[in-house]
């Protein structure tokens, strides 16, 4: 997938204009997981919404993500959160191990193929200090096939499959804000890396 030509030709329908509306309700239900001044990376971060809303709540956020193009679009977005964007592949990124208190999962795990997922849960595993929580927003039904996308879907039973050999299961519920037409469609998990592997 070349995501800087999807960018390029604004064939970006997984950008709403704004955060999720599942971040916004988990910042309200479930602070602990979200306390201000932790470390922060959002992975897929696209225009960098999501970064914009965790920065709001007091957390040092830095987004990341693949295209060149999508991050100069999420600066002209957001040009008072400063430079906090991050051109990287995160599978790439083991000379940050331990850096984050918190990662923020909403449009990358979906974006990538269900046979790099269990990698996936391994790079946000290494980037975790202990201790540290991985939460996110899983797209469990996109309306087509499992095989066929991005975005490729996933179940709960696939998700808890990746990451339960790493980490502890500490919340997890269906949401109920949404984008208009994801209703019914997401599945909330947030998981905590251990202090002793």
């Amino acid at each position: 997938m070349d995501w800087n030509e999807r960018y390029n030709n604004d064939d970006i329908p997984w950008d709403k204009g704004a955060g999720t509306p599942v971040l916004a309700e988990l910042l309200r239900i479930v602070p602990q997981y979200f306390q201000s001044g932790i470390n922060a990376l959002v992975p897929g971060c696209g225009l960098g919404h999501d970064v914009k809303m965790i920065h709001e709540a007091g957390i040092k956020a830095i987004g990341l993500d693949v295209s060149e193009t999508a991050l100069k679009m999420a600066r002209e977005a957001h040009p008072e959160l400063g430079d906090v964007w991050l051109m990287d592949d995160l599978f790439k990124m083991q000379d940050q191990a331990e850096t984050y208190d918190l990662v923020w999962e909403h449009t990358c795990y979906c974006a990538i193929p269900r046979e790099m997922r269990n990698s996936y849960a391994d790079i946000v595993f290494e980037l975790l200090k202990p201790n540290a929580y991985f939460a996110g927003v899983f797209f469990t039904d996109t309306g087509q096939p499992p095989e066929e996308g991005p975005p490729f879907s996933t179940t709960r039973a696939e998700v808890f499959e990746n990451f339960d050999r790493l980490f502890h299961l500490v919340w997890e519920g269906k949401p109920s804000q949404s984008y208009p037409g994801r209703e019914n469609c997401e599945w909330v998990m947030v998981w905590r890396k251990p202090i002793h592997g």
